[in-house]
């Protein structure tokens, strides 16, 4: 009984991805001009990054190249130390998030554009250090009665873990201006995405016990969708916008793996799966999204915007399947059974995201930028022990931005974005025996995002 509730007492979530959190694992906006704004820029398009926030922007800007040079710096945290184990800080401290895009007219067509990119959209990596992990110790102590952690051994379990998530657009768009009132466009969607993760827990003092899921090499996977949008402007001093992205529909990752890698938490009768040598095969696709945004410009050197987005993680990101061949073995490790699949329950929820933003231009040379955006954490207290190496829980973001006239064609821009810290401590998240218990662990995330931009206006 007493190995049995030492492998039961993992209680293990298993997670399949982590990210540049923002909105969920999706930047709030591309570049300097949308991270400044809030990305409240569904109505307000101003650069070639419009080609992924609203494609029918690419109708208004003309001709434009951007370059955007993005240095993001997380700080995320694994932390068990309300149940007497360990705090650590983990994952590369800053991240380069590049971005390129252009757009000009077909032919000589004044009202027909053509343009895109390439952007990184999301992505994110936690690399914490071996550390204990006293709730396998407490939720022993819970299942014995034992409700004092003093008298439980809370240094016998570790954890290590580990994660690289990354997400990749090519966005080839195309873009007409029906009247001076409404413009339409749509956008190809070649998506790439990456990701390697390790979410492993161990008892040091007994190598044969242990339980996670290692997929430590990276594996990627191409994917497909559409974007399409429209803008109409309703009178000189109001525009309204629209655009929807698609589910992004992404081939298998297949990932190859030694047996042993993948150790299931024991179910209700105490049987765990576990994987033999061979591929193994996880599917994830990218959430649709929809945003409406309306743009208003009360004087001709003040504009203000506002935005709400939906996207729809519970579709993609709630219980993800890691195919292959799995031993259904009990507690003594003897096989009573086969399986060809094990859920990975992230338990993510739908987002829903407010934004506004202001542009102010002092002078012909100088634009002052401000933006707010507030997102729903797709995590709940529910589930942060699925979720330790993918901790996208901030929801609150603010942006400041200025963008400088060098010449006629140049143009230079500064932003800074900031999401504030968050923390999230699990509650009835650990499922152990069909018990539902808290785990106590605590997960938390913040962000400073600073971009310098580039501009060139090639058809003046």
């Amino acid at each position: 009984m007493h190995k049995s509730i030492l492998i039961a007492a993992v209680g293990l979530v298993l997670v399949a991805q982590t990210a540049f959190a923002t909105n969920g694992h999706q930047l709030i906006g591309i570049g300097g001009y949308q991270k400044s704004m809030g990305g409240a820029v569904t109505a307000a398009p101003d650069g070639a990054s419009t080609a992924v926030s609203n494609p029918a922007g690419m109708a208004l800007i003309g001709t434009k190249a951007d370059f955007n040079f993005d240095a993001f710096f997380p700080g995320r945290t694994a932390d068990f130390t309300d149940l007497g184990g360990q705090e650590n800080d983990g994952g590369s401290p800053m991240y380069l998030i590049p971005a390129v895009g252009w757009v000009g007219p077909v032919g000589d067509s004044d009202d027909l554009f053509f343009g895109g990119g390439m952007f990184l959209m999301s992505g994110m990596g936690v690399d914490f250090d071996t550390i204990n992990a006293a709730p396998f110790n407490a939720v022993m102590g819970q299942l014995s009665g034992v409700t004092d952690p003093s008298q439980l051994d809370m240094t016998m379990w570790k954890a290590n873990l580990y994660s690289q998530y990354q997400f990749w657009k090519l966005a080839p768009t195309l873009a007409k201006r029906f009247s001076e009132q409404l413009s339409v466009g749509i956008s190809l969607n070649v998506d790439y995405q990456q990701m390697a993760f390790k979410q492993k827990f161990f008892n040091p003092s007994n190598p044969g016990q242990y339980m996670g899921v290692d997929l430590s090499r990276a594996v990627g996977a191409l994917g497909f969708g559409v974007t399409v949008g429209a803008i109409y402007k309703v009178s000189d001093t109001v525009q309204l916008g629209f655009n929807y992205i698609s589910e992004q529909s992404f081939a298998d990752m297949e990932y190859r793996v030694s047996a042993g890698d993948i150790v299931s938490p024991p179910n209700g009768l105490g049987q765990s799966l576990v994987n033999d040598n061979g591929t193994y095969s996880m599917g994830m696709n990218f959430p649709q999204q929809l945003a409406f945004g309306v743009a208003f410009t009360p004087t001709e050197n003040l504009k203000i915007t506002a935005d709400y987005k939906w996207i729809n993680f519970s579709a993609t990101h709630d219980v993800i399947d890691l195919t292959g061949n799995y031993a259904l073995v009990d507690f003594s490790g003897t096989p009573v059974g086969q399986a060809t699949s094990m859920p990975l329950n992230f338990g993510w929820s739908d987002v829903s995201v407010i934004a506004i933003g202001a542009e102010f231009k002092v002078n012909e040379t100088v634009t002052l930028r401000a933006g707010y955006n507030h997102g729903d954490s797709p995590i709940g207290e529910e589930d942060v022990w699925n979720n330790m190496i993918f901790p996208a829980i901030t929801t609150d973001h603010i942006g400041l931005g200025a963008e400088f006239a060098l010449t006629d064609r140049w143009g230079l821009g500064l932003a800074y974005m900031k999401a504030f810290k968050e923390e999230l401590v699990g509650s009835q998240d650990m499922t152990v025996l069909g018990q539902t218990l808290d785990s106590g662990a605590k997960i938390a995330l913040e962000e400073t995002s600073l971009v310098l931009s580039l501009s060139y206006n090639y058809g003046k």
